[in-house]
């Protein structure tokens, strides 16, 4: 819905506003993205669900412990980046909807 100008989006921000905001959203996915490639491996059968990767190290009790705190980390890590990326899609597809702040 246009209030106001045909610059105007119903939220208030304009077409500028709303341009910038898909940008620096989309930079900010494709980083996420990046980070998740290189922490996780996608669930093949259910999209944006990531399994925490973890480098084998060896066999030893010093080794799987270390594997173990790695796979910690990257486990919260993952998580993390998923639910910034589910706001992340939300939201860009609210502003390339109009409804956005509503």
């Amino acid at each position: 819905m246009v209030v106001g100008s045909a610059c105007t989006i119903s939220n208030g921000m304009d077409q500028e506003e709303s341009q910038k905001l898909i940008t620096n959203l989309n930079n900010e996915l494709k980083e996420i993205d990046e980070e998740l490639s290189r922490v996780a491996s996608e669930n093949p059968a259910v999209r944006g669900d990531y399994y925490a990767k973890v480098e084998d190290l060896g066999s030893s009790p010093d080794d799987t412990a270390e594997e173990a705190s790695e796979l910690d980390r990257n486990q919260a890590l993952v998580a993390s980046l998923e639910e910034r990326r589910r706001e992340i899609v939300r939201v860009l597809s609210e502003v390339k909807a109009g409804t956005y702040g509503k």
